[in-house]
């Protein structure tokens, strides 16, 4: 394993192991569990096992030079707390012989240094590649809610320009498919969501055909805030957390008085939507609005004339 440092964020080579512990100490330390090995050739402490910089220089030490974090590792290496950090992700030039396994994604595909940072060491690829690629090919409310995490840690200033790269991206993207869809979400991502569950349901409702909600919408006639609103139907759509956010029915009273409808979805919801839908289509009846397509792509969403 050439060119990779040893250890590296906790993570070692078997060989230096070995060489440091001799082949018995190592066998009873691996069989009792008090070492890992994640993937053949590389060690790491069993209290390591859930750091995602030890296990993504692990990764890299095993598939060697050349080869980049991505996918949703990249995203968690960009402060990204949302992503999917169970299996590592990493990515290698054409023609690199280098092999998926268990808990490890190899991805194949051209890109230049120019294309990649450094993040703690770690070599990983460039923000608008990383989310160009998560918001075609990963779950979409979870790439959703890790490029509204980013976009809050930008600068202002950034924020328009990273948008702008990510679409450009994705219009020189050689793979096609998810483009579209993923063109359509660049649109969605705003800095105003403040959790992960929020993203999710803002993608949720989206994607069964409802308008884009605003995000973090002060309601003038209470100077309070919900997490999504359509304000000229005066609905709003909220998320609690059971046991850390009950159901209030003074909140619920705050929003009737002037005339809201208020909705509230929990985790049952993100994993099963069908009620949560048909709550939301329910209350934009009587609003007036007569038909909710089921993905924005599919059908629009139309106000009743009568």
């Amino acid at each position: 394993m050439p060119n990779r440092p040893d250890p590296w964020h906790w993570a070692y080579s078997h060989r230096s192991v070995l060489n440091a512990l001799g082949e018995n100490r190592l066998r009873y330390a691996l069989r009792h569990g008090r070492l890992v090995q994640p993937w053949r050739g590389v060690i790491v402490s069993r209290e390591r096992m859930g750091d995602p910089k030890t296990m993504a220089s692990a990764a890299l030490m095993v598939i060697g030079p050349e080869a980049v974090l991505s996918g949703f590792t990249a995203a968690a290496m960009y402060g990204c707390t949302a992503a999917d950090t169970r299996r590592v992700c990493v990515t290698v030039p054409h023609g690199r012989l280098a092999r998926s396994r268990p808990g490890l994604l190899v991805r194949h595909a051209a890109f230049g240094r120019e294309d990649v940072v450094e993040l703690d060491e770690l070599p990983v690829l460039a923000p608008d590649l990383v989310f160009a690629e998560l918001l075609c090919t990963g779950p979409k409310h979870t790439a959703l809610a890790c490029a509204d995490q980013l976009m809050r840690s930008l600068p202002e200033d950034l924020r328009p320009a990273f948008r702008e790269q990510l679409r450009e991206r994705l219009g020189k993207r050689g793979d096609r498919r998810g483009v579209a869809r993923a063109l359509s979400m660049v649109g969605l991502i705003t800095e105003r969501a403040r959790t992960a569950e929020e993203s999710a349901l803002r993608w949720l409702v989206v994607d069964h055909g409802f308008p884009v909600p605003e995000v973090q919408y002060e309601i003038p006639e209470r100077d309070w805030s919900v997490q999504l609103a359509w304000p000229e139907l005066r609905i709003a759509l909220g998320y609690r957390e059971p046991g850390r956010h009950p159901p209030d029915a003074e909140q619920d009273r705050v929003l009737a008085e002037p005339g809201w409808i208020g909705i509230w979805a929990g985790p049952a919801d993100l994993r099963a939507p069908t009620a949560l839908v048909a709550r939301l289509r329910a209350a934009f009846r009587r609003r007036g609005w007569d038909q909710v397509g089921p993905r924005p792509e599919q059908g629009r969403v139309r106000r009743s004339l009568t």
